[in-house]
C-alpha cells in the first residue's frame, strides 16, 4: 500500500510538472500578443510625449527627460545613429512606418525614435537591477508556493484514500485468510466508492456458500453413521459356525470396506470440525524435539523406510500436542509411503519461527498439483486403492491443524530427489 501511495503521488506531481513545462513551450493561455499591444501602445504614447518635449524644449531636454524616465521604470537605455549598422534593415523599415518596433514584449526590448528622429533609442529590462531581481524573486517564490499548495493537498488527498484503502486491504486479508465474518466498514469516512459494499456482497455470498458446504459436509457424514452401525450389528450378530468357508472371504471384506467406510465418516466429521469457524485449540509449551522423537519411534513400528530425525535447534513451542501429532503423522505416513528407502525430518528454528521439512526419496510432486493436493479427498494417483492407503483427507487435515496454530504447510524440492513438505509454526 505504501508503494502504491508513493507511486501515486509521484505520477500526480510529475504530470503537473510536465503540464507546465508544456504550457511554457507550446504557450497555452499565453497573453503574449495582448502584452505585445499593451507595450506597444506605451511606447507610442511614450515616443509622442517626448516629441512634443523636443519640439518645446529641445532634443537634449528631451532626451534628459528619457533618461531620467528609463531610471525610474527600471529600463536600459541604448542610443543609436539612424544610419548605425548595428540596426537592422528590418527595425528601420518599422521605424519609418510607425516610429517604433517591439522586438520582445516579455523583456520590454523596443526601438524607437522621437523628436528630430536622428538618433534610435533601444529600451529593455534592467533586469540586474534591485526592482526586477525582486519581480523575478517573487515570480519564482509564487511557483514555489503553488507547487508546495499542490503538494501538500496530493499528499492529503491521497494520505486518507490510501487509509481507506488500507483498511480495506486488511478486511481483504482477514477474509482471505479464512474469518468469514470479516466485512468492510461502510461508513461515511471509510468507503472507497462502491468497493465496500460491493466486497460485503461478494463476501455475504460466499460465506453462505461455506456455510452450505460444510452443514452439507457434517450432516452427510453424521447420517452415515446410521447404516454402518446396522451393518456393523448384522455382521456381528452373525454365528461363524453357521457360514460356509467359501462365504468367509466375502465377510472379511465386508468387514473390511465397512471398517474403511467407518474411518472415513470419522475423518470427515474431523475435518468438518476443524473448518468451523468456532473451533480453537488449546496451546500449551511444547518441546518440540522430544515430540517428533516419541512420534518416529511409534511410526517407525508401521512402515519399514527408514525414518531419521534432525534435530538443528532445540525449541519450546505453544502448540496442541493431539493436534499437532496427528497432522504430523499424515505428512510422515505419505512421505514412507511413496519413500524408495528413507523419509527424513528436519527441526530448525529462526527468533520468529520453528521449522519441520519433513522429505523423502521418492517420486517429487509436480510444482502445478502442490496447492492443490491439501484439499478434500484430493489424490495424484488416480489409481490408488484401500492398500495403497488414503482417503483423500489427511492432508486436507493436516493443514487446516497448521492453520489453527497460525502457520502454514508447502511443498518444495528435496534434495534427496522427492517432495519435501514444510511446516513453519510461530514461536
Amino acid at each position: 500500500m505504501k508503494r502504491l501511495f508513493l507511486l501515486s503521488y509521484g505520477i500526480i506531481l510529475i504530470t503537473f510538472f510536465i503540464a507546465m513545462i508544456a504550457m511554457d513551450q507550446f504557450e497555452l493561455f499565453s497573453t503574449d500578443e495582448i502584452e505585445e499591444i499593451s507595450f506597444g501602445n506605451d511606447i507610442s504614447a511614450t515616443a509622442g510625449l517626448l516629441t512634443k518635449i523636443a519640439e518645446l524644449k529641445g532634443q537634449a531636454q528631451a532626451e534628459r527627460s528619457f533618461k531620467k524616465f528609463t531610471e525610474k521604470m527600471h529600463l536600459t537605455l541604448e542610443t543609436y545613429e539612424t544610419t548605425s549598422s548595428e540596426i537592422s534593415d528590418e527595425i528601420k523599415s518599422h521605424l519609418s512606418e510607425r516610429h517604433f518596433f517591439i522586438e520582445d514584449a516579455d523583456e520590454n526590448i523596443a526601438y524607437f525614435t522621437f523628436g528630430d528622429k536622428k538618433k534610435v533609442y533601444r529600451v529593455a529590462s534592467d533586469m540586474s537591477s534591485p526592482f526586477m531581481q525582486q519581480i523575478s524573486d517573487k515570480e519564482w517564490l509564487t511557483l514555489i508556493e503553488i507547487c508546495t499548495a499542490l503538494a501538500i493537498i496530493t499528499f492529503i488527498v491521497l494520505f486518507f484514500l490510501a487509509r481507506r484503502l488500507r483498511r480495506l486491504e486488511k478486511t481483504y486479508i482477514a477474509f482471505a485468510d479464512g474469518d468469514f465474518t470479516a466485512r468492510a466498514s461502510t461508513k461515511m469516512f471509510h468507503n472507497v466508492g462502491k468497493l465496500n459494499q460491493t466486497f460485503n456482497i461478494m463476501a455475504d455470498r460466499i460465506s453462505q456458500l461455506i456455510s452450505s458446504n460444510r452443514n452439507l459436509t457434517n450432516a452427510v457424514a453424521h447420517e452415515f453413521r446410521t447404516p454402518i452401525f446396522r451393518i456393523q450389528c448384522n455382521l456381528d450378530m452373525l454365528d461363524d459356525s453357521k457360514v460356509r468357508p467359501d462365504q468367509m472371504p466375502h465377510l472379511e471384506g465386508i468387514q473390511s470396506d465397512l471398517n474403511e467406510l467407518n474411518s472415513m465418516v470419522e475423518e470427515l466429521l474431523h475435518f468438518s470440525k476443524l473448518e468451523r469457524l468456532d473451533t480453537s485449540l488449546a496451546l500449551e509449551p511444547t518441546d518440540i524435539g522430544s515430540l517428533l522423537e516419541k512420534q518416529l519411534n511409534h511410526l517407525q513400528f508401521e512402515t519399514e523406510a527408514k525414518l531419521t530425525l534432525d534435530v538443528r535447534d532445540n525449541c519450546i513451542a505453544p502448540v496442541s500436542v493431539r493436534a499437532l501429532q496427528r497432522a504430523l503423522g499424515n505428512v510422515i505416513r505419505n512421505g514412507y509411503k511413496y519413500a524408495a528407502s528413507e523419509v527424513r525430518i528436519s527441526l530448525q528454528a529462526s527468533p520468529e519461527e520453528l521449522h519441520i521439512a519433513i522429505e523423502n526419496d521418492g517420486p517429487n510432486i509436480p510444482v502445478k498439483e502442490r496447492d492443490s493436493i491439501f484439499d478434500p479427498f484430493v489424490r495424484l494417483d488416480k489409481s490408488r486403492d484401500r492398500q495403497s492407503g488414503g482417503h483423500g483427507l489427511g492432508l486436507a487435515i493436516t493443514k487446516q491443524i497448521i492453520k489453527q496454530h497460525k502457520g502454514r504447510i508447502y511443498i518444495s524440492d528435496s534434495k534427496m530427489g522427492g517432495a519435501c513438505f514444510n511446516i513453519k509454526l510461530p514461536l
